[in-house]
């Protein structure tokens, strides 16, 4: 009996299917690529919890924590991250940098979205004393609120602005001393 040589590549559309494959592995390399690097530049901003604290003298503490990291975030050229606390139509806006704007938009009233925080972040005006963001940790974020917030509801949210994108956190309710 004749022994057969069976080389894969010779059967008929061996060569066919080996290439489609090759293409299939190409394709899922490529669109693996791009959907990482387009991961990279959308932060992770959760919240999970946020506490709000007063002192004898009146001034309040507002911690937020949840699954963020200004660090990264300021390493990978986000101009503007930080945290807002809303009540009503005011709002005191915290950037990591240190910088605290106070102002008051319609905008705020009913919660902040994307759409709406390039105009926010061009508002305001330079907070007081005391006002200042005590403390940006991995996970977690402690500021001093101004004197104009009053005991009651407010909300907290995270933000992040890169190149033409605008990124906002689920709100967290607080109730203020």
């Amino acid at each position: 009996m004749k022994k057969v040589n069976r080389n894969r590549y010779a059967r008929p559309g061996g060569g066919r299917r080996i290439a489609a494959a090759v293409l299939a592995i190409a394709l899922a390399v490529v669109g693996a690529t791009a959907r990482a690097r387009a991961a990279g530049t959308s932060p992770v901003l959760l919240l999970t919890a946020g506490d709000a604290f007063s002192d004898d003298a009146g001034a309040r503490l507002v911690t937020a924590s949840g699954a963020f990291n200004f660090d990264d975030l300021v390493q990978f050229s986000f101009p503007a991250v930080g945290l807002l606390v809303v009540q009503g139509a005011r709002f005191a806006r915290y950037e990591v940098s240190g910088e605290v704007v106070e102002g008051s938009s319609p905008l705020v009233a009913d919660g902040i979205t994307p759409a709406e925080l390039p105009t926010l972040l061009g508002i305001g005006s330079a907070a007081a004393s005391p006002v200042r963001l005590v403390h940006a940790d991995r996970g977690e974020v402690s500021v001093v609120l101004p004197a104009d917030f009053s005991a009651g509801a407010a909300s907290i949210v995270l933000y992040a602005h890169h190149e033409t994108e605008y990124f906002v956190s689920n709100a967290i309710p607080v109730v203020l001393p």
